[in-house]
């Protein structure tokens, strides 16, 4: 989110006795002071000022400071406290500090406002860090300021003693053990909150959930029977909610269990929040229904939209445009005939008899490439509503599966099989190529990962935001049903090539859990300093989904973190999260992610890449931030060139859009 400055501005009077020499009206006066002439003021720019004292000096200022030069405002379950009182002074160069009046103004309204004498209080509405900021002349003096949201949940109106007992607990719990979420994980802002999942406890224990950062802090008493699972409360706040609107950074979360007679040791994970919040649209075949349905992020639930052409009765692998206006999918199975859907209304645009099996659409949804299915070895290109060929690919070796369009329109990614049928294989190659369908050319195919003798098949390739990266399935096989498979990230050119451990769960979930990660897909822009990864996995969800037989363990779309510049040689994921919304009863794969399509001026928004015109900026009429034109340098998630056009001076250009704080 972009904030604007809170401008609060107060005039500055030099009041000065009579005996220095000035008359009531600030003109020159009698004798034996240093009173200004034709109507001035007694002190020039140069000089510092009397202030709030009413005392005036010739002394040059050599500085001014705020006082105090920190702050902490703690909010206590939504009781603002009395206004912390800052004050100006301005320093002489002996040392000597006196009160003076000055400009003010705080870098974050929505934690707290300030008055023009310095009064700071908080909203309630959030936590967080602001700097406030006072300008007397040509000087300017800051300090920090934070605000802390305390949150206490005690339903069960717990005795004190016991409260005691927890917070003075010294033995390790024998018992206890978190399932879900794991540690190290990093959550945006824009979901529900995870499900906390726990083994261990009996059904009478009563248990203390504690989660802090620097600007907020949760504490929650409560009876959590096995299977335990708890979900922070909606109301009176939405705690969650909070939490990630209030913290930039690490989150600490410990669970404590109380069996009766004796408090435990807690158990620990630390997470972090990345700034913002998750964007666009995941569309997925839940494979009971035999439907294409979406899921957009933050929504309770998934919208079936698409509408069936005549005699189409399941609509399966599919792949939509980065610009979210257009799907592409097969039909039927079988030869898997491909057809084009409008995404606004879930419309049919075209639908053709054409086998295709998997298919790509370009970033624009103009043009799509297809024809694994077709048992030619060769792959075509069109407009996504003609079937004439512009453009043809015919690999030196094998056929070509899985086709992906890279974020900036100009390369394709695709895996090489070299055995099986286009569904059925367990040998193949990453390979690159380059694509203009202006030009009706499809040119330089490069193979950039070989497949190896442990993990044979390389396919279901997805490009990053910045089309530097390919994140890719390595599996022992194309099907995923109890597949070993992980997701691995490699360079465009091949260079590097490395698993996501982190997000895989490889050597941290138990069994072979940690190889059941599948056909990954990245969100077209990084946010908050990452890039976001969704890919299905078979592993177990915490104590919810429990079933390990690779026979018939639940497919679920699972969502990663990935630092948004890798580094050669360091994973740069972190442990994926559950995406919640979707239905568990389904099996659900083949998560394809797009941003939902763009709005026109005056619409609400949250960053720029949801406007047709890329600038989501402040209406102060409106108090909210609408789809506008561009106020100058452009904040997170606007719209840029390059770096040069965003505001953060450590901010890139990433898909042209403006992405700060990139970890690493």
């Amino acid at each position: 989110m972009t904030y604007r400055w809170l401008l609060l501005t107060c005039s500055f009077a030099l009041a000065l006795p009579l005996a220095q020499g000035c008359s009531d009206d600030g003109t020159s006066g009698g004798s034996g002071g240093s009173g200004a002439s034709d109507g001035g003021s007694a002190a020039s720019n140069n000089n510092g000022g009397g202030g709030s004292t009413g005392n005036f000096t010739e002394d040059e200022f050599t500085s001014i400071k705020i006082d105090p030069p920190n702050a902490t405002i703690i909010v206590d379950n939504g009781s603002i406290p009395a206004p912390t009182d800052f004050q100006l002074l301005g320093v002489r160069a002996d040392g000597t500090e006196v009160p003076i009046d000055g400009t003010w103004m705080f870098s974050r309204p929505d934690i707290a406002t300030s008055t023009n004498v310095g009064a700071v209080t908080a909203t309630g509405l959030l936590g967080g860090k602001g700097n406030l900021t006072a300008q007397f002349e040509d000087f300017t003096a800051a300090a920090e300021v934070t605000v802390k949201l305390v949150i206490t949940d005690d339903s069960l109106m717990l005795d004190p003693s016991i409260k005691d007992l927890f917070e003075n607990a010294s033995v390790d719990d024998p018992a206890l053990g978190l399932a879900y979420p794991y540690d190290k994980t990093v959550f945006p802002r824009g979901i529900s909150g995870p499900v906390l999942q726990w083994n261990g406890g009996g059904p009478a224990d009563i248990y203390r959930v504690h989660a802090e950062s620097e600007t907020f802090e949760f504490t929650s008493y409560a009876n959590v029977p096995p299977p335990s699972r708890f979900s922070f409360p909606v109301a009176p706040q939405d705690a969650w909610k909070l939490l990630v609107g209030s913290t930039e950074g690490d989150v600490v979360l410990t669970v404590q269990r109380y069996d009766g007679a004796q408090a435990y040791v807690g158990k620990t994970q630390t997470w972090k929040v990345a700034p913002a919040n998750l964007a666009g649209t995941i569309y997925y075949w839940e494979i009971n229904q035999g439907n294409v349905v979406r899921l957009k992020v933050g929504n309770p639930a998934p919208e079936n939209f698409l509408q069936k052409p005549p005699g189409v009765t399941c609509v399966a692998c599919h792949s939509v445009s980065a610009n979210g206006s257009t799907l592409v999918a097969g039909f039927h199975g079988g030869y898997s005939p491909w057809g084009t859907f409008n995404t606004q209304d879930g419309s049919s645009l075209y639908p053709t008899d054409s086998a295709s099996g998997f298919e790509a659409i370009s970033p624009d949804g103009d043009f799509v490439v297809y024809g694994q299915s077709n048992n030619t070895n060769t792959m075509s290109l069109s407009t996504s509503s003609n079937l004439t060929p512009l453009a043809s690919l015919t690999p030196p070796v094998g056929a070509p599966t899985h086709p992906a369009w890279s974020t900036d329109g100009t390369r394709i990614a695709y895996g090489v099989r070299v055995d099986g049928n286009w569904l059925d294989f367990n040998n193949s190659s990453l390979y690159v190529a380059n694509v203009d369908p202006l030009a009706a050319m499809i040119t330089n195919q490069v193979e950039i990962v070989p497949n190896n003798a442990g993990l044979t098949t390389n396919t279901y390739p997805t490009w990053s935001p910045d089309s530097k990266w390919i994140a890719f399935q390595r599996s022992n096989m194309a099907r995923t049903r109890g597949a070993l498979g992980e997701v691995w990230l490699s360079r465009d050119d091949g260079s590097v090539v490395m698993p996501l451990t982190a997000a895989n769960g490889t050597g941290a979930l138990p069994g072979v859990e940690g190889q059941a990660s599948y056909q990954p897909t990245f969100l077209p822009v990084a946010v908050g300093g990452y890039f976001w990864l969704v890919f299905e996995s078979e592993r177990t969800y915490g104590n919810t989904l429990t079933d390990a037989n690779p026979a018939t363990r639940r497919k679920q779309l699972w969502v990663t973190a990935v630092d948004a510049n890798p580094q050669d040689g360091i994973d740069p994921s972190h442990p994926s999260f559950w995406l919640p919304g979707q239905e568990l009863g389904n099996q659900n794969m083949r998560g394809a992610w797009s941003l939902d399509p763009c709005k026109p001026l005056g619409a609400d928004c949250q960053a720029g890449f949801e406007c047709c015109d890329g600038f989501c900026v402040y209406d102060q009429d409106q108090m909210k931030y609408v789809c506008g034109e561009s106020e100058g340098c452009s904040p997170d998630g606007s719209a840029c060139e390059d770096a040069s056009d965003c505001c953060d001076a450590g901010a890139v250009c990433i898909n042209g859009f403006c992405s700060d704080d990139v970890p690493g």
